[in-house]
């Protein structure tokens, strides 16, 4: 077993295993693989067997499963219909980001939007968690179309606890309680959560909000409309700058998108604006 070996053993086994690998590669006429991943090979199963690892390298099974494989099965199970996304431009993705499907869905969210509506998503999306959660919350109250259980709660806002405990049935002030004791169990953080409501008791469901971003970029064309409509109801602080600046999301965020595409630029920490020379 290759936990029973000393060092000078272990290392003389690995390069001898190594040399087998390559050597069989060669036959093949395959590209070996590289140093990390043969390691990694031999830390998972603890083996040094040339014709089983020769198995698992041919069928990209256990530690050499290519993720991208698994990122362009992950986007097939998605119902696309006639815009679906061609493998150049996942590869294309990949080679930058890597194979995360929420990033890729992110990216192709977001280049679903053109001109206006983008420039504004890209620079509402560098705000913080807190103040992306405020602008939500702002859309449910300020458009009504959807109910007040698509709210998001701060568990970490003195307000919003209050309400909690002013205002949830005592079950689901426990399930809240589980939720935060379970993540904690975990080493993770429970911040955001949504008492979501489908069609009655029988759907209610505390719900974790981990990624704000992807709920602003799904509802992005509607929430834009909106801002558009009535852009004095979004006008809430922000910090931009500094805490306390008097920053708010329309003047200081979305607006200066709306001044550029008209040819200014605005700066809202420094109170200037100019004319883009073309």
């Amino acid at each position: 077993m290759a936990e029973n070996l000393n060092i000078i053993e272990r290392a003389n086994k690995v390069l001898t295993f190594r040399k087998y690998i390559r050597e069989e590669c060669r036959k093949k006429g395959m590209d070996y693989p590289s140093d990390e991943k043969l390691a990694e090979y031999i830390n998972e199963t603890s083996s040094f067997d040339v014709a089983e690892c020769m198995k698992a390298y041919e069928g990209k099974l256990g530690v050499f499963r290519d993720p991208f494989d698994d990122l362009i099965k992950e986007i097939g199970k998605i119902s696309w219909g006639d815009n679906k996304p061609s493998e150049e431009l996942i590869r294309d993705y990949a080679s930058k980001n890597g194979c995360d499907i929420n990033g890729f869905l992110k990216m192709w969210n977001i280049n679903s939007y053109n001109g206006i509506e983008k420039d504004t998503l890209l620079a509402t999306l560098k705000l913080d968690d807190t103040k992306l959660v405020a602008l939500w919350n702002k859309f449910i109250e300020e458009s009504a179309l959807y109910g007040a259980d698509s709210y998001i709660y701060d568990l970490k806002d003195k307000n919003d606890i209050q309400f909690i405990y002013s205002n949830f049935p005592k079950e689901k002030i426990a399930e809240i309680t589980r939720i935060l004791r379970n993540a904690t169990l975990h080493g993770e953080e429970v911040r955001f959560i949504q008492w979501f409501n489908l069609n009655g008791k029988d759907d209610e469901k505390i719900r974790v909000k981990k990624d704000i971003n992807s709920i602003i970029i799904a509802y992005w064309g509607e929430i834009f409309e909106r801002v558009m409509l009535y852009p004095s109801a979004y006008s809430f602080s922000t910090n931009l700058y500094a805490e306390g600046d008097g920053s708010t999301y329309f003047d200081d965020v979305f607006f200066p998108m709306i001044a550029k595409e008209i040819g200014y630029n605005i700066n809202g920490d420094k109170g200037t604006i100019e004319k883009i020379e073309k």
